[in-house]
């Protein structure tokens, strides 16, 4: 059952010499049994049995548990092997006062995952002669009846192994007996290891007795019943010792007489109690353990009873018990405020803050980093974004991004495509897109993440001339009609454009629009949640309006003005992977008509600029350079630009 080989535990105070508890200990343990250990204070016995139960680590050597060795055992498994084979009798009992008598027991069965039942708690009691205790305080026992409760509960969960430290050093000798009378009975199917400093009852009830010193064993005895003997008197210095159950004869009074008037001095009667002898331990008869019946229940205390073992503290050492509050209070919050500064990031907290303001959209555009002449750190437009950038930006802010771009041309706007003189245009012409304001490439999942959803049509195919607007680029030609590309004749006889009625969505489906080398369908109309309402208070200025007013109408138009330049509202939606085809279009040369150059040069000492008027007849073409910094080329309505925008968070 139970096995030591070469067994060691030096205890290593901070200040001192180490002292060595246990050198060297091998032992082999039956199946069942009482087995007791004896020695002086310090020879050991308390410090074996508490490595026996996995109370202790050991330092050296191992202990064999039915054939599985412990060396490698965790704290939990070593727990898990005390709630499943051993139950501990401890000689100040151990016993929770805060649980009755019958919840004391209980406790070791839920332990185990077990459900205590009235008649098992019961039958229990019965057996340690406590029937009637269950709903007892321990205050309401005496120390007997205390131990015995301890017994019951080491019995509840059916250990295989019973130790017990000193289970009779606080009871009186009549108690004592019944209590080594109830572990004797429970040997005959268990394990018992008791420590103990009284030989008497060691000699009386043990099956073996081990007897320890300095560490190490020094007798290793067991009962031998064809040596059992109850008439010999021994004679020992002043000691004559009668065993028990001997009757004493004339001759044996006149030979103890004779005895005392030989050696000349007081003479001590000594009735051992001993009727039967011991012989050295043999341990191969006892059978090897079968490692295969290893099995360990792991322990599982109750949310309830970890509650009322808590709260108990309240009644004990309160001082402490306020003490500890407090330094937890103040360790957990210094905790707190080191792990909130640890796992800062300002990325994260600028998009958090981005969220909770409930900011739509949000517009990023990477820039070369560089110093002024005058020492200044200052920016400029860099190269388009890659995908690593889109990628890292996903990344960092945790929120779907998509890449627009822009044409170094721009994108034409829709002044060709709509009546922009007619009456139900221009009342809200304030308010309307005029252009697009890049290139996005869509995609189902794109469009999930967006949270948008498709008003009419499809999104554009991978590799095909097809696009999508905006529900909001479609209000414009709902207002404006879109160009047939035919034309009438004017009531003044000129020829004017003729447009088509745009009542629906379905409408826009399947129209051409050449924008640059290519012309593109029309395909899809992307519902992007513009509430276009909001800005109607822009259509018509209030007479006399105060100061306030102006200021919230200039801030509205500012809102506007950034939805149409820098959100999703105005973007034309292509298929996957078109942008790469539209970057393959970039022209080298890009002419410029009507336009202003700005040519900026700056030095250590200088800082200049020359500004050169572009006019029609003389035009000019631009030729792109790697490295054409400070030149900054303007038309209207807006600026064209490479940049990547995110979707309303």
């Amino acid at each position: 059952m139970l096995q030591t080989k070469d067994l060691r535990k030096v205890y290593t105070p901070k200040k001192g010499v180490p002292v060595t508890a246990l050198d060297g200990i091998s032992l082999t343990f039956p199946e069942r049994g009482m087995v007791f250990l004896l020695g002086k204070s310090g020879s050991g016995k308390s410090t074996l049995l508490n490595l026996l139960g996995g109370l202790d680590k050991y330092d050296g050597g191992e202990i064999i548990i039915k054939g599985v060795s412990s060396r490698d055992f965790s704290q939990e498994r070593f727990d898990s092997y005390r709630n499943t084979y051993v139950g501990f009798i401890f000689q100040d009992y151990n016993v929770l006062p805060e649980f009755t008598v019958g919840a004391n027991i209980a406790l070791a069965l839920e332990l185990q995952g077990k459900k205590a039942t009235d008649e098992l708690i019961s039958k229990i009691l019965d057996d340690v002669d406590l029937a009637g205790y269950g709903g007892r305080r321990p205050n309401e026992l005496s120390g007997g009846q205390l131990q015995r409760v301890a017994i019951a509960r080491a019995l509840v969960k059916n250990p295989e192994i019973i130790m017990a430290d000193e289970p009779t050093g606080a009871l009186d000798s009549a108690t004592g007996k019944q209590v080594f009378d109830t572990l004797k009975t429970l040997s005959a199917e268990k394990l018992v290891i008791i420590v103990s400093h009284d030989r008497e009852y060691a000699e009386f009830y043990a099956d073996r007795i081990i007897e320890l010193s300095d560490g190490r064993v020094i007798s290793d005895v067991e009962y031998s019943p064809d040596e059992s003997s109850a008439d010999a008197i021994t004679y020992d210095g002043d000691t004559v010792s009668i065993p028990a159950g001997y009757h004493l004869t004339e001759e044996d009074r006149r030979e103890i007489n004779e005895y005392i008037d030989r050696i000349r001095a007081g003479t001590r009667l000594h009735f051992s109690g001993l009727s039967k002898k011991f012989r050295d331990t043999d341990t191969s008869k006892i059978p090897p353990a079968d490692p295969s019946k290893f099995s360990l229940i792991k322990s599982r205390l109750p949310l309830h009873s970890a509650f009322r073992i808590g709260a108990s503290g309240l009644k004990y050492k309160k001082f402490r018990l306020v003490i500890t509050i407090l330094l937890s209070v103040i360790a957990f919050g210094l905790f707190a405020l080191a792990d909130t500064f640890g796992a800062y990031n300002h990325i994260e907290a600028c998009t958090n803050s981005l969220l909770e303001s409930n900011v739509r959209y949000l517009s990023l555009v990477k820039a070369k980093q560089y110093t002024r002449y005058d020492g200044k750190i200052s920016y400029s437009p860099g190269p388009m974004l890659d995908d690593d950038d889109i990628s890292a930006i996903k990344r960092d802010m945790g929120t779907p991004v998509s890449g627009v771009f822009v044409p170094m041309a721009g994108i034409p706007d829709f002044g060709q495509l709509v009546d922009s003189g007619s009456e139900q245009f221009m009342e809200k012409v304030t308010v309307l897109a005029d252009s697009f304001s890049g290139y996005c490439e869509l995609t189902e999942k794109t469009l999930s993440d967006l949270g948008y959803t498709v008003a009419a049509g499809r999104i554009p195919e991978p590799g095909k001339d097809e696009l999508a607007i905006t529900s909001y680029v479609f209000e414009t030609f709902r207002l404006g009609g879109f160009a047939t590309g035919e034309t009438e004749k004017s009531p003044e006889g000129t020829e004017v454009p003729t447009y088509d009625k745009i009542s629906s969505p379905a409408d826009m489906l399947g129209r051409k629009w050449r924008i640059g080398e290519r012309e593109f369908e029309i395909v899809g109309v992307i519902d992007t949640k513009f509430d276009l309402s909001r800005y109607d208070v822009l259509l018509h200025a209030e007479p006399n309006e105060s100061v306030t007013e102006e200021l919230a109408r200039f801030v509205l138009s500012r809102e506007l003005t950034y939805a149409q330049d820098y959100s999703f509202h105005c973007l034309a939606f292509v298929g996957d992977g078109m942008i790469e085809t539209l970057l393959a279009d970039e022209p080298n040369e890009i002419p410029f008509r009507d336009s202003n150059l700005s040519f900026t040069q700056a030095s250590p000492t200088t800082n200049f600029s020359r500004y050169t008027r572009i006019t029609p007849e003389s035009s000019r073409t631009l030729r792109r350079t790697p490295t054409s910094y400070g030149l900054t080329a303007r038309r209207a309505p807006r600026s064209a630009r490479a940049r990547p925008s995110s979707p309303r968070p």
